[in-house]
């Protein structure tokens, strides 16, 4: 990305002349942003979007609109930041190097990374479902995807195998017990191909589809939920899509960029938060075929994961940034180590386990 000409975009928000100042907000590894702020002390959320990553910045903000909107009828529109014109009326604002903006309120709130504590795992998990069946009603046709098959299992297994013919054959080699231990688990691909293709049982919801633990937004003393952030990615999904990545995200004894991948593991209590918190909020919207599927949301999505941190490391990572040789090999063994875990714990505590 071009170095973000933030002025620009201020400009166009408030106009020339105007007084502000400006803050970057977050690590930026995909979207710059940035807190604005007036003499007034006016205070806006100023995002660029990554072109890279999002080739079609007009769908975001569509769906934003539709979101809103339909929160608003459910007097739930305190969930979302409440988006903001630029001074022209458009929602999006393209600098001179091309490059797209848009502006949203700015919600003062404090982010969590990680916890133990169970009570803030529960606020978060309710957060995000809360989120999707407060969007029941809205009819996901209208939605656009801002990801074109972002969790397609299917999907990302014919990429992981094309990796495996055309890959480097040394990191091939040198992962190949991985790679068998992976192609003995194609149960779950065969899972995720049977409820696609069956849109009565298993329906398309707003999902948030990046449901991990920094994008709720926390009050100063971290005990209530003011609002939920990263919406680029919400559009129509499948029942295991967010709780798949919080089970992944929040549930681990350590995260995928630890240097210790084979000693993660599934924490218990975590799980069964996150599960029971999850099905309690949003069971009135489950069929039947999705309620008895509802233990298969983490092992999806956490095979997915692994499939696709080892699909880049045989590519010569492409795809995901690293600070460290093999980082995209043990970050595919850590979801993998997870996953033996979690169909460990599910087996043995809730008698369940997919074919």
């Amino acid at each position: 990305m071009h170095k973000p000409l933030i002025q620009e975009a201020l400009e166009a928000l408030w106009g020339v002349g105007d007084k502000w100042h400006h803050e970057s907000i977050g690590d930026g590894l995909i979207n710059y942003s940035y807190c604005a702020t007036t003499q007034f002390n006016e205070r806006v959320f100023l995002q660029q979007i990554n072109g890279a990553v999002f080739s079609d910045p007009d769908r975001i903000v569509s769906n934003l609109q539709l979101i809103y909107s339909a929160l608003q009828e459910r007097n739930a529109a305190h969930l979302i930041a409440r988006p903001i014109p630029f001074k022209s009326g458009a929602w999006l604002f393209c600098d001179t190097n091309g490059q797209f903006w848009r502006a949203a309120d700015y919600i003062p709130s404090k982010t969590i990374h990680n916890t133990i504590d169970l009570s803030v795992l529960r606020l978060a998990v309710q957060g995000f479902a809360s989120f999707t069946t407060m969007l029941s009603e809205l009819d996901t046709g209208k939605l656009y995807p801002t990801l074109d098959n972002f969790h397609d299992l299917s999907l990302r297994y014919n990429q992981f195998r094309q990796a495996l013919h055309e890959g480097d054959q040394s990191r091939i080699a040198e992962t190949g017990w991985l790679i068998e231990a992976l192609e003995k688990r194609t149960g779950y691909v065969r899972l995720y191909r049977q409820l696609v293709e069956a849109p009565a049982d298993f329906k398309k919801r707003v999902m948030h589809h990046d449901a991990k633990l920094s994008n709720i937004l926390f009050d100063s003393t971290g005990q209530q939920v003011m609002a939920i952030a990263d919406l680029d990615t919400t559009m129509p999904g499948y029942f295991f899509s967010d709780l798949g990545d919080m089970v992944r995200s929040m549930s681990a004894s350590a995260d995928e960029n630890t240097e210790q991948p084979k000693k993660v593991h599934v924490l218990p209590a975590a799980y069964e938060t996150i599960f029971s918190s999850y099905r309690d909020t949003i069971k009135e919207q489950l069929t039947v075929a999705e309620n008895s599927l509802l233990h298969a949301a983490g092992l999806l999505m956490i095979y997915m994961q692994s499939l696709r941190f080892l699909t880049d490391f045989l590519q010569g990572d492409r795809y995901y940034q690293t600070k460290r040789q093999g980082q995209n090999k043990d970050r595919a063994v850590h979801q993998y180590t997870l996953l033996c875990s979690l169909e460990d714990l599910l087996q043995k505590k809730y008698q369940f386990h997919i074919d």
